[in-house]
């Protein structure tokens, strides 16, 4: 099975509801790394070598977040522009290469709001697209974003589901 990290970056998970659940399920698997980036860098000072290690020692790379103003919350950007740096995820070393980069978010709209018809006008797979661009020049494959939608409104009954969803698509990927 292959080994999966999830980066789990959220500036506030212990008040989170949606993605402590969807982390709290994923977690259940036994081939997963959760990396906590607002745990361990509050202060946004990134050990970069542990977290090429990180990367290099597992298969699949989880980017779990929510979205925020069609984004994410300001250490991806950071972590990213750090660790994913010229020389180690693209150059003349691809140390990523044939990894998968999952992105997993959780959003405040309704997944109908993510249409042409809808109040964002775009498909959420439209905001996502500059880690699909990352994925690419890095080497990497870039499978299906995990959505979970809705998160002011969505049921215990409906997040738990999604949360069950998430895990086996993780599981899934790894086999």
């Amino acid at each position: 099975m292959k080994k999966v990290l999830v980066n789990l970056i959220h500036p506030n998970i212990e008040e989170s509801r949606v993605n402590k659940k969807l982390l709290e399920e994923v977690s259940k698997l036994g081939n997963v790394t959760v990396n906590n980036l607002y745990k361990n860098y509050p202060d946004f000072n990134i050990d970069v070598e542990r977290e090429q290690k990180l990367l290099v020692e597992h298969d699949i790379i989880v980017l779990q977040f929510p979205v925020y103003w069609f984004s994410s919350p300001a250490l991806l950007k950071e972590w990213s522009d750090k660790v994913l740096g010229y020389g180690f995820a693209y150059g003349p070393a691809y140390n990523l290469e044939g990894k998968d980069l999952l992105v997993a978010v959780s959003t405040g709209s309704a997944a109908v709001e993510y249409s042409a018809q809808g109040h964002n006008k775009h498909e959420i797979s439209e905001y996502l697209r500059p880690y699909e661009g990352t994925a690419r020049y890095t080497h990497m494959n870039y499978p299906k974003e995990f959505v979970s939608y809705a998160s002011f409104v969505i049921s215990d009954e409906e997040l738990a589901k999604n949360a069950v969803d998430y895990k086996e698509y993780v599981e899934k990927l790894s086999k």
